[in-house]
């Protein structure tokens, strides 16, 4: 019996998360493969949340295996034995959205995009951590460098996930690299980029009667300001505004509750157009601190912020700054 390593990215997984998992667990395998792996170690992509449409229609087209539910990674029972379940972590290092349990797992790889975080271990591991658009974007790399095969069906998979989380090219955190990228993997798939991002936005849909828990809290993220405070912020990304904003009742009741419940010193909802290149900010809780570092003041009816696409750069990082 192989020896199986989880590939997993954060909670409440996005486009990225997912196809990261995905894509990187496959080349794993591929490397294991070519390289002559005689213990028989397979990599296993995983998810700690609901597919997000977009994800679910992408694996959907290409035949491809959804990444398996886990709720955990505590170490499990073999043969009478507790044992560390190994994981590779893509698209997060920070234990907050990672899954529960992780202080406990052993950690081999972290393949990421993001701020370098809390999550440690016990010996040295690869880090490949790049201040660029898309952790798929450095999946791609991976497979251009070590000159593994990328079918088709992966390289779709990557390709929706950069136009995803770089807004198909718009965002302020895609570089050269993730343009670069794209360029190779449409002229690989023979598809216009642009239409190709457009298809895969359109297949979120359904925001008009989207369950509310599902709309604000599908991408969404919580974020340690320092030792008391944690804030979450959550982001929307549509091609039509006015339907979310028709909802703008609904989603402050759930997330004033979410506030509640969590004890987050606010949250906020970016609702993101990717036609208009800006985002509808909707926050509940103390609106202080959101109100000091954007120089605004929060109110109903949510506050327009032309240019807003990016959460990671535009929205948390002037957040935990401040």
């Amino acid at each position: 019996m192989s020896a199986k390593i989880l590939v997993v990215g954060h909670r409440n997984p996005d486009n990225d998360s997912i196809s990261a998992a995905v894509a990187y667990a496959h080349l794993k395998n591929a490397l294991a493969e070519r390289d002559g792996d005689v213990e028989g170690v397979e990599y296993v992509p995983a998810r700690l949340g609901p597919l997000p449409v977009e994800s679910a229609w992408i694996l959907e087209q290409n035949d491809i295996p959804e990444p398996v539910l886990i709720e955990d990674v505590n170490p499990v029972q073999v043969d009478g034995e507790e044992v560390k379940q190994k994981v590779i972590l893509v698209d997060h290092n920070e234990i907050g959205q990672a899954a529960p349990g992780i202080e406990n797992a052993e950690v081999c790889e972290i393949i990421d995009h993001h701020r370098i975080a809390d999550v440690s271990t016990a010996n040295p591991i690869l880090f490949l951590n790049l201040p660029i658009g898309s952790t798929a974007t450095i999946v791609t790399l991976q497979y251009r460098q070590t000159g593994i095969e990328l079918p088709n069906s992966i390289a779709a998979v990557l390709l929706s996930a950069i136009l995803t989380d770089t807004v198909i090219m718009k965002s302020p955190t895609c570089t050269q690299v993730d343009i670069d990228q794209v360029n190779f993997l449409a002229d690989k798939l023979g598809v216009d980029a642009v239409e190709f991002g457009m298809d895969i936005f359109r297949t979120r849909g359904g925001e008009a009667t989207m369950p509310i828990d599902k709309l604000v809290e599908a991408d969404s993220k919580e974020f340690k300001v320092n030792d008391d405070v944690t804030v979450l912020i959550a982001q929307r990304e549509t091609v039509d505004l006015p339907t979310v904003m028709d909802r703008e009742g609904e989603i402050r009741d759930h997330m004033k509750k979410l506030v509640e419940d969590n004890g987050y010193e606010f949250a906020l909802l970016l609702v993101t157009d990717i036609l208009a290149e800006g985002s509808q900010f909707i926050v509940e809780g103390d609106p202080a601190r959101v109100n000091r570092v954007f120089g605004i003041e929060c109110a109903e009816g949510g506050n327009w912020m032309p240019g807003v696409l990016s959460r990671k750069k535009q929205v948390a990082a002037p957040i935990l700054a401040s």
